[in-house]
């Protein structure tokens, strides 16, 4: 049995190093040597996390505190775990990705922090064989630009930052069946940031970021303003969300400053107005949102200047306009990835707080209710410990090197 496990781990930990640092391979044939569930094998931020067509997620490259990353990593709902995927041709982080109506994932852009800076080349990832192949790079060299996938099938990108630091105002659009890009006409200010842009019913693409919001007229190809400077709130807005409801308004939450942290407004396409809606009741920005089955939004964990990083959450109702306060997250998470799984369940995946840094852990969190926490998903833990929806979770006994007293034996320690 012995051999057996050794063996076992020694492949985990060749295949571990050989796709982190090798080229392509399959989806699926190298998993975290810990086994942990919902952990990723390595912390990652400044990263796209894309919902592929079957439901597992893909998360591509990002920055893991020293470097950016070609490594890839995909997550399986059914077994709770990441799976080692296909390496990227090129390290990235700070890119956009998106899920084509092909199946396929693009990323483009961002920037590997040294050498050639901020990237213009993009690839495409084949989920069935867990590949990347290239395509022809983008005209500009694009770092955190906006992304979006047009109802013809293009993808559209809109800004982001170039090599010298100064904030774009070009846009270009992707043809899947080509591999190419296009300019078009630019914005009429600067765009950028991930998941600031969304696609409406009527045909029109919004961009949320900054002091003025703007549309983009997919079958005019070109750009006209959405309502009035600052919006409803009055302010500009980045590190903050940016919600498609199932009504085709658009719920834009939180951000940098002190008023855009502190407000909510909701833009209507049919109309053009954005509303003043209730505030939440924790001010937040580098927090995410999720859009739940049954058409509430979740604003979850974040940051604030005084609170901190923060684990709460709050749930937004876009028929009545009011927040309710929802159980917490189990660990404080600023800038993670948030998804809907197909069960209905949110994924948080990574971000960082002030104790742990960067986040490898990942969590699954129920909208309906309180998700307990498992002592698989805190391997560390020994004894007990409060699961997080008000009860007790028993993690086995504490095992302390040659502790054979009276003393230890009463606190529930053995020797090992």
């Amino acid at each position: 049995m012995r051999s057996g496990r050794t063996s076992f781990l020694g492949v985990a930990l060749f295949a571990l190093v050989f796709s982190c640092n090798s080229g392509p391979r399959a989806d699926g044939v190298a998993r975290d040597a810990s086994g942990a569930p919902l952990r990723l094998a390595t912390p990652r931020k400044q990263v796209p996390f894309v919902t592929l067509g079957d439901g597992r997620v893909l998360a591509s490259g990002g920055f893991d505190g020293q470097r950016a990353l070609a490594s890839c990593e995909v997550f399986e709902p059914e077994m709770g775990l990441w799976s080692l995927t296909g390496a990227m041709l090129t390290p990235r982080r700070h890119h956009a990705g998106v899920r084509l109506l092909d199946g396929r994932v693009l990323v483009l852009g961002g920037t590997q922090g040294v050498g050639p800076g901020v990237l213009a080349s993009a690839e495409v990832f084949e989920p069935t064989t867990g590949t990347w192949a290239p395509v022809a790079p983008m005209t500009e060299a694009r770092e955190d630009p906006a992304a979006v996938v047009l109802p013809d099938g293009r993808v559209l990108v809109a800004g982001g930052v170039d090599g010298d630091g100064r904030s774009l105002r070009s846009a270009e659009v992707f043809e899947p069946s080509t591999g190419t890009w296009a300019p078009v006409s630019p914005p009429g200010f600067v765009r950028g940031g991930a998941g600031t842009a969304v696609m409406l019913p009527h045909g029109k693409a919004l961009f949320v970021s900054g002091l003025q919001a703007e549309l983009y007229d997919v079958a005019a190809g070109r750009w006209e303003k959405a309502g009035f400077a600052g919006g409803a709130a009055g302010t500009h807005r980045q590190g903050h969300s940016v919600t498609l409801l199932p009504d085709g308004r658009v719920l834009v939450v939180g951000g940098g400053t002190t008023r855009a942290s502190s407000t909510a407004e909701v833009y209507d396409g049919v109309t053009g107005l954005w509303t003043l809606v209730a505030p939440p009741a924790i001010p937040r920005e580098h927090h995410a949102a999720v859009l739940t089955r049954d058409g509430s939004v979740l604003v979850m964990g974040g940051e604030h200047s005084t609170a901190g990083v923060l684990a709460s959450v709050e749930r937004f109702e876009p028929a009545t306009g009011r927040w309710s306060s929802a159980p917490a997250l189990e660990e404080r998470r600023e800038l993670p990835g948030a998804l809907t799984l197909p069960d209905g369940a949110v994924l948080l995946v990574g971000g960082a707080n002030e104790m742990s840094a960067l986040l490898a852990t990942s969590e699954k969190y129920q909208p309906g209710g309180c998700v307990p926490r498992t002592c698989a998903a805190h391997e560390a833990v020994c004894g007990a410990m409060a699961d997080g929806c008000g009860g007790l979770l028993e993690c086995g006994p504490c095992v302390l090197e040659g502790c054979d007293t009276q003393q230890c034996r009463a606190e529930g320690l053995t020797r090992r």
